[in-house]
């Protein structure tokens, strides 16, 4: 079975701070793609939340700040897309997404 997805999730070492109903900072992506991310362990925000988030990946010294919406939230994940991501982020993110997978293979 493929994955259905847009944009392929992709394992990166990442993680992020996360201002919603309540600030989580530093917390560990579980995957990562264009589109959005997902967080392991349960939910702290509710579905349809929207936050503040600043990407940071530690292999390349770089940070990234977006905003995204919780589309799924339950006790094992929760699920966050991006929205309203300009042009720029969208480059930079892509840039950091390969970035982080040739450090990782390095």
């Amino acid at each position: 079975m493929t994955d259905a997805r847009f944009h392929p999730r992709l394992r990166i070492h990442a993680h992020a701070d996360i201002i919603g109903s309540e600030v989580v900072l530093a917390r560990a992506l579980d995957d990562l793609s264009l589109g959005g991310c997902k967080f392991g362990g349960p939910a702290w925000e509710e579905a349809g939340q929207q936050v503040a988030l600043v990407l940071s990946f530690p292999a390349l010294s770089a940070s990234l700040p977006l905003t995204g919406m919780v589309v799924r939230g339950g006790d094992s994940d929760m699920a966050i897309r991006f929205v309203n991501i300009s042009d720029e982020q969208k480059s930079a993110l892509r840039k950091h997404i390969l970035d982080s997978q040739e450090a990782a293979s390095a």
